[in-house]
């Protein structure tokens, strides 16, 4: 039942972005979502998997991967930005048109009220308390497999020596010696930033390698450390002592999540 639900949902995903994909214009925001949804899943389903989740979250879990931004398919078409900020909240929109579209239809409602709970949840700065056990693991789950993913796609778009594509950054100014003090002073007293104080792109960087004080679960952390993104971003960025001194304490909350779970 698990896999036939994924493949139906994700026929019915595929039909959707098609429409998107195969408009006249540029694909290129549309392909990069596509392709960032695929990957998301397969995050999911390695967490999932190494977590040992209890076999009824699972499917919800993978569902909620599969649909978290269909959102950003109209959102770009109509604002032409992945800026929820100067457009809309792609999470809502992804709840709304999961809905509209029917791409949940004949899912179990239990599993369906799942999903759409992570759906909406996914792009809050901070996840609320919630009543709900299982909302929580699924709600936390996504929400690490879309940062991990996030993470290569920004380190493939800021290691370019010209960025053809700003949308992914969300139009920050690249303005390589350039940083947003509120940003940097937020990450050292170990918060997650806002990104209404984001302006430049190492302001985006910094606010990126802080989302490792929002991952939840032993594998995300090993995934990030085994795949050597904050080391790659933190090369990126010009030299500063505290830079230097944000890295070693990022460095230290790694190894003991690694060390504690």
């Amino acid at each position: 039942m698990n896999d036939g639900l994924v493949r139906l949902v994700s026929q019915r995903f595929d039909a959707f972005a098609s429409r998107y994909l195969e408009a006249p214009g540029d694909g290129f925001a549309y392909t990069l979502k596509v392709e960032h949804t695929r990957r998301v899943l397969d995050i999911a389903e390695t967490i999932a998997r190494e977590e040992e989740l209890p076999e009824r979250l699972v499917p919800a879990c993978r569902l909620a991967a599969l649909l978290h931004d269909v959102g950003r398919f109209p959102q770009y078409k109509q604002y032409h930005t992945f800026r929820d900020a100067d457009s809309a909240n792609h999470a809502a929109l992804s709840v709304t048109y999961t809905l509209r579209e029917k791409l949940l239809a004949n899912v179990p409602a239990e599993i369906r009220r799942l999903v759409l709970g992570a759906v909406y949840l996914h792009n809050k700065r901070i996840l609320p308390e919630l009543s709900s056990p299982d909302l929580r693991t699924v709600a936390q789950l996504l929400r690490d497999s879309d940062k991990l993913d996030i993470y290569r796609v920004l380190i493939a778009h800021f290691s370019q020596p010209e960025q053809l594509h700003p949308e992914v950054a969300l139009h920050v100014l690249n303005e390589p010696d350039k940083f947003s003090e509120p940003v940097l002073q937020a990450l050292l007293a170990r918060s997650y930033g806002d990104y209404r104080h984001i302006v430049y792109i190492n302001d985006f960087k910094l606010m990126v390698i802080g989302w490792l004080y929002d991952l939840n679960f032993r594998s995300s952390c090993r995934l990030l450390k085994e795949r050597g993104y904050l080391d790659e971003l933190f090369d990126s960025l010009p030299q500063h002592e505290r830079f230097d001194l944000l890295r070693r304490q990022i460095t230290q909350e790694l190894a003991q999540r690694l060390k504690d779970a």
